[in-house]
């Protein structure tokens, strides 16, 4: 049996909720069993952006999984970011996994990491330096990869009708679009999508790539979607089917536009 995910990622959410993405969000409320958030919620991770996330999120009824992004961890004040999501219904994922049962008995399993930046490889080599900075990339990179695992592992012994990932970077090149490439490097690594390919995974979702294209795969072939609102311009619903089966599904959004603005005029800050 299949599920329905809405998912959107990259909000960046900064002084104010517009009326276009509260009322998107609320059109995939009833059309979906589960949304998605893929990092990125905030502009700074400031905790006056966190509290704004948390009202808007916490209207919604459908249960809500999410990773955090690079611009979220700016902040300083991490645990009481996290109580605040949490307490809004947020399940909050950081190398851990979570299976969600719908009331219509159907269960989706989640395995979530931020991921980090690297670059890809064979495609493009190793980052364009070989310095201590360059050093400490890969290290991070091989971490948050090992976490990923670690949380993949903690499914393996659950039923569940899908398996999905939630990273912010990108598992794979093919997702990353009209990005530059010199700076793929800073988008995702190629070991998230080693990690991937060793399980038995039907879609990964992830966000951070402003001008990366939507569809893609990772390696082994398991679907993958950049779901970034500066490409979709506001939330998607995929019905996703083990194994691997993947489509999009429609749905009116009241505003083409999460900010009440087409994608095309959005920031490309990533």
């Amino acid at each position: 049996m299949s599920v329905r995910v809405a998912a959107i990622g990259d909000l960046h959410l900064r002084s104010e909720i517009t009326p276009g993405l509260e009322r998107n969000l609320q059109a995939v409320d009833g059309h979906a069993d589960v949304l998605v958030l893929a990092g990125d919620i905030t502009d700074g991770g400031r905790i006056p952006e966190v509290e704004m996330a948390a009202s808007l999120l916490g209207d919604l009824s459908l249960p809500i999984v999410a990773v955090l992004g690079n611009h979220d961890r700016r902040g300083l004040r991490r645990r009481e970011m996290r109580r605040l999501l949490t307490d809004a219904g947020v399940l909050l994922l950081d190398g851990d996994s979570v299976r969600v049962e719908l009331a219509n008995g159907r269960k989706i399993a989640f395995a979530g990491a931020g991921g980090y930046g690297g670059g890809f490889r064979p495609e493009e080599g190793p980052p364009p330096f070989a310095t201590r900075f360059g050093q400490a990339v890969g290290v991070r990179a091989r971490r948050e990869a090992l976490r990923l695992g670690g949380a993949l592992d903690g499914l393996q012994h659950q039923a569940a009708d899908a398996t999905i990932v939630v990273m912010h970077y990108s598992p794979t090149i093919s997702t990353l679009g009209a990005e530059p490439r010199l700076k793929h490097w800073m988008l995702g690594n190629s070991v998230l999508g080693d990690v991937v390919d060793q399980y038995p995974v039907d879609l990964v979702l992830h966000g951070h790539a402003h001008l990366g294209n939507l569809v893609g795969a990772t390696p082994g072939g398991v679907p993958v979607r950049n779901v970034a609102a500066h490409i979709a311009g506001g939330p998607l619903i995929f019905d996703v089917g083990s194994p691997r089966q993947v489509r999009p599904v429609a749905f009116h959004r009241p505003f083409e536009g999460t900010l009440d603005q087409p994608s095309s005029a959005w920031s490309a800050r990533t």
